[in-house]
């Protein structure tokens, strides 16, 4: 919707941001909508530094261009559902991330012990899609997807990762975290390196500083 593509691009400005994002959780918390609310109220600290304004900006406005459903973005959102949250560096933040490839999102979740990929769209779940795409901040990526990988590809090489064994934080070999899982993904679907992959995600989403 028209208004959400708007507070997408206001969110991040220092101040003005935090008190349109108080008012519109407000609204729709008392309509009933928890999803919209939560996403409205989520602060990322980091964005007290007026430098990453720019960056934020741009992505935001970038975004309100395209459709959801059409190309691949990073979905991410606060730890828990608590309203702060803090950038460090894309990839190393404290945020759970996903990524939808068009119109289907790949997370990865469970626990320590037995990580789950769930594959989520608007035809095998569309309440669970819909109050993804409400609660998640979404970020556009570029290139875009190979035409050479198949949902049928892009499904297999998400579920394999079922076999590693989750790490918070800085994971390595057969271990890994949702974030770099997303990059992974981002790399597989664009028909890139990982190294180039992550490059481009550090390029794109701010970091603590700018």
């Amino acid at each position: 919707m028209a208004e959400r593509k708007l507070f997408d691009i206001v969110k991040r400005v220092p101040i003005a941001g935090f008190g349109y994002g108080a008012i519109r959780g407000a609204t729709f918390a008392l309509a009933g909508d928890k999803d919209e609310a939560k996403y409205s109220w989520e602060m990322d600290v980091a964005d007290l530094n007026p430098l990453r304004m720019p960056r934020n900006m741009i992505n935001g406005f970038i975004g309100s261009l395209h459709d959801l459903d059409n190309g691949i973005w990073i979905g991410r959102r606060s730890l828990s559902d608590q309203p702060f949250s803090l950038t460090f560096v894309p990839g190393s933040d404290v945020y759970h991330w996903c990524i939808q490839i068009d119109g289907i999102i790949y997370e990865l979740g469970g626990s320590k012990q037995r990580i789950e990929i769930s594959i989520i769209s608007e035809h095998n779940n569309p309440t669970k899609y819909k109050s993804h795409c409400k609660r998640f901040s979404w970020t556009k990526l570029e290139p875009g997807r190979s035409s050479s990988v198949s949902d049928e590809t892009l499904r297999d090489y998400a579920k394999a990762f079922e076999k590693y064994t989750y790490l918070a934080v800085l994971p390595s070999g057969n271990k890994i975290n949702c974030q770099t899982f997303v990059s992974d993904m981002f790399a597989k679907a664009a028909g890139m390196t990982q190294i180039k992959a992550r490059g481009a995600i550090l390029a794109l989403i701010p970091n603590i500083l700018f």
